[in-house]
């Protein structure tokens, strides 16, 4: 895993693949090449565990082309994904607070390349940038209220306010608008939709077709979705 030796990042499809992540977009080009140097790269492929559970938290990692899962198993052995991530996220954030393991893991939904700043050239960018830290705190904030969110939604005794959520929130981050609506190439996988809302796959195909038949929305494949009415499906849990 080599570190970018120019100031451009010729793995990368920006010049400066720092420039990406919403911790560093206030840097100007001075402050993203001296990260982008600092930056080693880390190819995956698809199904692929970049860390499991329990692991030492050593660096930063950023999603430069691709998408990953976060995930962790209940005490039945079933495993629960608690983040879907995609270009421009990142995660490892909190080794710069404190000498730890990660508490879930992540395996790519797809071949993935991550940028990977270690812990060590982490810190050196934050003590001499306070707004990356101020950003970091902001960023875990969110994550905790995204996973109070998620407790709400899987222990929703109502399956299509489980499902209206997770495609709502599907369709901002990877959906693409044309003229049918909202179509998402589905990072997760019937299984893994399960996995995420606490059902079965019977159930999660069940609700799709009914949304479908419902003229919500439309499914073209088992890894496609179109949806073409997303404020019907936001009435489920609005």
């Amino acid at each position: 895993m080599a570190a970018c030796k120019t100031c451009g990042c010729s793995t990368c499809s920006d010049r400066y693949c720092a420039s990406k992540v919403s911790l560093f977009q206030h840097l100007d080009d001075g402050g993203l090449e001296q990260i982008t140097r600092l930056i080693g790269h880390k190819n995956v492929k698809k199904g692929e565990v970049v860390f499991r559970e329990g692991d030492p938290l050593a660096s930063l990692y950023i999603i430069n082309r691709g998408s990953v899962k976060a995930y962790t198993y209940t005490r039945e052995g079933k495993e629960q994904i608690l983040y879907v991530m995609t270009e421009g996220d990142f995660f490892g954030e909190l080794t710069l607070l404190k000498e730890d393991v990660f508490e879930y893991s992540i395996a790519a939904l797809e071949d993935t390349a991550l940028c990977v700043l270690s812990q060590e050239d982490f810190r050196k960018v934050l003590a001499a940038s306070p707004q990356v830290r101020d950003q970091v705190m902001a960023h875990a904030y969110d994550r905790i209220k995204s996973l109070e969110k998620l407790v709400q939604v899987v222990t929703n005794k109502d399956v299509d306010v489980r499902m209206a959520v997770l495609l709502s929130n599907l369709a901002v981050g990877f959906g693409v608008e044309d003229q049918r609506g909202i179509a998402i190439n589905m990072p997760l996988s019937r299984e893994d939709m399960a996995a995420y809302l606490g059902l079965t796959r019977e159930t999660v195909s069940r609700r799709l077709s009914a949304l479908q038949s419902e003229g919500i929305l439309y499914l073209e494949g088992s890894r496609r979705v179109v949806v073409q009415d997303l404020d019907r499906l936001k009435e489920y849990f609005e």
